[in-house]
């Protein structure tokens, strides 16, 4: 009896107390007021476990399933307070209310925000690194086809440039710049645990829940020898216990068109701009008075090929979850056609995770991510770059209907016609993509979990190019093509992972709070590409086009690739009465890539962090509701330095050799190097030391955050020169760990908001600029390629050449400037900077970036009562691209389309002191690399705009009960954007690239 006695009496005073209680509440009740409501978000859905709170009591409750609440106070002049984690606080007065409804508004301030950090996680107000972070809040109300896209000009130090303007267009990262010139500059790409090799291109946007992004190296440490240019951490929806299944409907539909077209010439200006090249160098013009004067606008070959796009995306989304259970699924459908003809894409992601509570202390899950894509295209690079220097005299179609191709005065065009590759050319993709997540989860003592996960990647990815025969035109020239080829290409990617983690959390003495881990991880890849060729094929059906069909020109290749990484890690967290905070991480890294002598590698990494607004000193200090100061430094590696640079590799191709004489010799195969190793290579490595702040005022109103940081790059790889008796081509020339690079950076951030105001207009305004530079501080010899170069006390691949100083316009100046043979007016004058007299090699300089040091980003969010507007926006400065591009030649005759370059030339003294004249043969060496090619990149683009109307508060009756939200929207992405780029887009080169499209959408969101 005596070891039940306690609980008996534990009992008892439970019964006792709210028993009193009740009594006491009803004669309280006696002058009480009951108030009921609901509790949603701020797109209308219900939110469920709201504490609803009267002020200044313990009286209170929180909200159902439906988001509902019933309390009964004290009177009218209490004051209500409404509270859930990730949302602002809000309080109401009750005074002659019954009902109080209440729309919560996200907390994008909010420090007690769980971050996803790397094998764990962390407190927002606990973070000591640079870690940038972007909830899905941020990214829902923006239509746009990829991740990429919605992350552009967000978050301070991390640069994102649009590839190209295909339906399924991706983007490139960069975080603080570019760090290496021998390895690649792409940060690491962690998909839900999983270290992915396919970027974020092909998963569904409406999937994520928050980015993550690891900046300096003591967050990134964790990664080890893959941290060195930052982590992108993407983490998916999931179900939640213990929650009522929701299902969420969205679809948009968009119109694509060329945001800006390159101006090109009539078919008359084209006409006097050819002779005028011709005649320059006294050789007979094309084309005759009569036939120039009887040219009009012509054909314009960029409105031939392309056209209005279309987009169209539909998702469905279902979450929910028992005691027990918690599941996800959701399924995208996502089709567009490109701005360019013939150019169509279809993908569809599926997408089930199911976490099960096994026993109190167990769970397990699984994540499955299934994903297919299809695309045809047209040689829309050759497209493009024909379309700009293809003449404006031919038209699209002769008389007969087929393709025009004509010819200038009886000499034959020699280039393709550009409709030719848009409606004749193919290239059919599809890939395949798999990713699957099982983990179990064991709390084997109160703060001590042990997780192991197994994770895998498989990616297959084929292409069909096939060119039919054909012949327009004269015989042998490139409209005329006989024989059919097929190129096919096939490549099977297996990536696996398993980790194991171990994690303890525990709070002593309520001062001090610890989290400790420690882990386990293996991840292997593989990688078989088969590539084929062939020619000569029966006709151009569509099932003639395998390569078992092709009799002629048989080749083939095929290559098998795999590497394995072994790591140990571990990471202490710990805070001291919640202001002075330190972490530190270190993670040993065993790489395949690596001579087995070199191929451990050790990457330590240590954050500290100060929370000044905790200490006394600041308490009466009201401009301040958050100040934090932090300090950090690591060693990250870059193991993305090649399969095996450290092996010689060898070929058999072609290596014949004849033993014997005449017709009695014997050939027999021999096997030489293709490429020599180095087996004391190592990784590179980068060191990063920083300091930030974080500085809320104003009751958190106004936010500003600032990082300054200065990362080392060393053992940067580069290719050792050898002798041509080497036998080895320079490109397979061995590496060595022979350069250095050192990056410095500033990032401030600025923010405002009033939604903690409960005012009928919110607004939420961010703005973020940044500098970045890097510096080459070590390098055997420079790297000099055609345009740029790799030199110490540079920035990576700075433009290099010459510097134009005008237009001569008579012989006078040219007799009396530094020596150009051939010289003669209308011709670039170039600067004498050794002053010797004679234009020459040793009068080129570094003319600028390449990498624009600017970048700044910022994002504005309203709502005013059913009506919502996002505007998000970025761009640079300080950057060249050079526009030695097709279309805008100056000493390539019939390649020269520009309008921009036409009417700037010069065509006798005093017409222009910038374009030079057009000449066939460029005696004077126009052409040569200076900066006259060089054009600014600044741009400020409004990439998206959106308004969206809530009509979920106008459903009445059942309707209500079924809908809980649905919302209208109209957006623009890529609206305008202001520069001075004579190209197609600054963002992107003048040939070859696909336009970034102008999209304007039109979608609904729907919540049951």
């Amino acid at each position: 009896m005596k070891k039940y006695r306690s609980q008996i009496t534990v009992l008892l005073f439970t019964v006792f107390f709210f028993l009193t209680a009740s009594l006491l509440s009803e004669v309280a009740a006696q002058g009480s007021i009951t108030i009921h409501g609901t509790v949603t978000d701020a797109s209308g859905e219900p939110l469920i476990g709201v504490n609803v709170v009267e002020k200044g009591t313990t009286n209170g409750q929180i909200t159902d399933i439906d988001g509902k609440y019933t309390l009964s106070i004290s009177g009218k002049n209490s004051i209500l307070s409404f509270s859930y984690i990730g949302y602002m606080t809000q309080e109401m007065a009750v005074g002659n209310n019954t009902t109080m409804n209440v729309q919560l508004r996200d907390d994008s301030h909010n420090l007690e925000e769980v971050v996803v950090i790397g094998y764990g996680t962390q407190a927002k107000k606990d973070l000591t690194g640079s870690v940038g972070v972007v909830s899905q809040a941020k990214l829902e109300n923006q239509a746009s086809p990829g991740i990429g896209q919605n992350l552009q000009g967000k978050i301070a130090g991390v640069q994102i440039m649009q590839d190209n303007g295909t339906p399924y267009g991706g983007t490139s990262i960069r975080i603080r710049g570019n760090g290496s010139f021998g390895a690649t500059s792409a940060p690491l790409i962690v998909v839900d645990g999983m270290i992915t090799n396919d970027g974020l291109n092909n998963l569904n946007p409406n999937d994520v829940e928050n980015i993550t992004i690891l900046k300096d190296a003591a967050s990134a440490a964790i990664y080890g020898s893959r941290g060195a240019n930052g982590v992108v951490i993407v983490t998916t929806k999931k179900g939640s216990f213990e929650s009522p299944m929701k299902i969420d409907v969205s679809a948009y539909a968009s119109v694509d068109n060329v945001r800006y077209k390159i101006p090109t010439l009539t078919a008359k200006d084209y006409a006097i701009l050819v002779n005028d090249y011709y005649a320059a160098a006294n050789l007979p013009v094309p084309f005759s008075d009569a036939e120039v004067g009887s040219f009009g606008k012509g054909t314009n070959w960029v409105d031939e090929i392309t056209q209005s796009g279309n987009k169209q995306s539909y998702s469905v989304n279902i979450t929910g979850g028992t005691k027990a259970n918690a599941y996800a699924a959701t399924a995208n459908l996502y089709t567009g056609e490109g701005i360019i003809k013939n150019t169509t894409f279809k993908r569809g992601n599926i997408k089930l995770s199911n976490d099960m509570l096994i026993l109190p202390t167990l769970k397990v899950g699984v994540n499955l991510n299934v994903n297919y894509g299809a695309s045809h295209n047209t040689d829309w690079g050759q497209a493009i770059d024909r379309a700009l220097i293809y003449p404006p005299t031919v038209p699209a179609y002769d008389e007969n209907g087929d393709y025009g191709v004509s010819s200038h005065h009886g000499e034959p065009i020699t280039m393709l016609q550009p409709l030719i590759a848009v409606d004749l050319w193919t290239y059919d993709q599809t890939w395949r993509k798999f990713i699957g997540i099982a983990y179990a989860e064991w709390e084997i003592v109160k703060g001590l979990t042990l997780k192991t996960s197994f994770n895998a990647e498989n990616y297959i990815w084929d292409q069909d190019h096939f060119i039919p025969s054909y012949s327009y035109g004269p015989k042998g020239l490139i409209s005329d093509h006989p024989v059919a080829q097929l190129y096919v290409d096939y490549n099977n990617r297996i990536n696996y992972e398993w980790d194991n983690i171990l994690t303890f959390s525990k709070r002593f003495n309520v001062d001090h709070n610890l989290t400790a881990m420690a882990g386990y991880t293996f991840q292997e890849y593989n990688r078989n590409s088969l590539w084929g060729y062939r020619t000569d094929f029966l006709n151009n059906d569509k099932s003639m086009q395998v390569l078992s069909a092709g009799a002629s020109n048989i080749d083939n290749d095929e290559v098998k690739e795999s590497w394995a990484i072994l790591s140990y890690l571990g990471r202490v967290n710990y805070d001291y009465q919640n202001k002075y905070l330190l972490s530190a991480s270190i993670r040993v890294d065993e790489t395949s890539r690596i001579a087995k002598n070199n191929r451990t590698g050790v990457f330590p990494g240590a954050s500290a962090g100060w929370v000044i607004s905790q200490e006394e000193f600041m308490k009466d200090i009201s401009l301040f509701s958050y100040l934090k100061l932090r300090a950090s430094w690591g060693v990250l590696g870059n193991q993305d330095i090649g399969i095996y640079p450290y092996q010689t590799t060898l070929n058999s191709s072609d290596l014949n050799y004849v033993f014997g004489e005449g017709t009695d010799g014997t050939t027999l195969t021999g096997v030489g190097p293709t490429a020599l190793g180095n087996s004391s290579l190592l990784w590179e490595k980068t060191s990063t030391v920083g300091v930030g702040l974080d500085s809320y005022f104003l009751d958190d109103h106004l936010t500003f955050m600032a990082d300054f940081y200065k990362r080392n790059t060393t053992d940067i790889l580069v290719r050792v020169p050898l002798l041509s008796t080497a036998g080895i081509n320079t490109d397979r020339y061995p590496y060595q760990n022979a350069g250095a690079v050192t990056n410095t950076g500033i990032e401030l951030s600025l923010g405002y908001s009033n939604a903690r105001d409960n005012m009928p207009l919110t607004y939420d305004v961010s703005v973020n600029w940044t500098y970045n530079t890097n510096k080459v501080t070590k390098i055997p010899a420079p790297i000099v390629n055609n345009f740029d170069r790799v030199e110490v006390g540079h920035s990576i691949n700075e433009w290099y050449g010459y510097v134009q100083d005008g237009i001569f316009q008579t012989k006078e100046e040219i007799a009396n400037s530094a020596t150009q043979p051939n010289a003669a007016p209308g011709d670039i004058k170039f600067k004498d900077l050794d002053e010797n007299g004679v234009i020459d090699t040793n009068d080129r300089q570094f003319l600028g970036h390449s990498t624009a040091p600017h970048s700044f980003g910022g994002n504005i969010a309203m709502a005013y009562k059913k009506f919502d507007l996002v505007a998000a926006f970025y761009g640079q400065l300080g950057a060249y691209r050079n526009m030695d591009k097709v279309g805008f030649a100056i000493t390539r005759g019939g390649e020269q389309t520009s309008e921009w370059m036409y009417k700037q030339r010069w065509t006798g003294p005093g017409t222009s002191n910038y374009i030079p004249r057009v000449v066939a043969g460029d005696p004077n060496d126009n052409y040569r690399r200076s900066d006259f090619w060089l054009r600014s990149t600044d741009f400020f683009r409004l990439q998206n705009l959106q308004i969206g109307y809530n009509f979920d508060k106008l459903l009445m009756g059942q309707s209500a009960n079924v809908i809980k939200k649905l919302r209208f929207y109209i957006a623009a992405q890529n609206l305008f954007c202001i520069n001075s780029y004579p190209g197609w887009d600054p963002e992107q080169n003048v040939n070859g690239g696909f336009p970034i499209p102008r999209s304007f959408y039109a979608g609904i969101n729907v919540g049951f």
